[in-house]
């Protein structure tokens, strides 16, 4: 079952950048205005972003890109389970680097100040 092995992998990589890709979507508007706003260097905004989603790519494939490498004589849901335990890890990993970026940027507005316009 060396097909099986090869399937769990591409599964793996492709629901790794989805997660990912759904949570950029999701904080991508609000976190790029809160950005704007602080930096007030559009530049410095693009920067940020781009680290944001490589950082969390490559949290991710490290997680997966060893691949699945099971034994041939493993039942399919053996692959389910291997699969969904490096999705785990994912999470595990997205979890802790999430946290340590809403740190940086949270020290970032603290030591910028944006001044409101009252």
């Amino acid at each position: 079952m060396p097909a099986y092995n090869a399937a769990a992998f591409v599964l793996d990589v492709l629901l790794s950048v989805i997660i990912v890709w759904l949570i950029y979507k999701s904080i991508r508007q609000q976190l790029e205005e809160l950005l704007n706003k602080v930096i007030r260097i559009p530049e410095g905004t693009a920067f940020y972003m781009r680290a944001f989603v490589l950082v969390l790519l490559c949290i991710v494939l490290s997680k997966v890109v060893s691949g699945i490498h099971l034994k041939p004589e493993a039942q399919f849901m053996e692959y389910v389970w291997a699969v969904a335990g490096d999705i785990s890890g994912v999470f595990e990993d997205l979890f802790a680097t999430l946290l340590v970026y809403v740190g940086f940027v949270t020290l970032l507005v603290v030591v910028l100040k944006p001044k409101n316009d009252k």
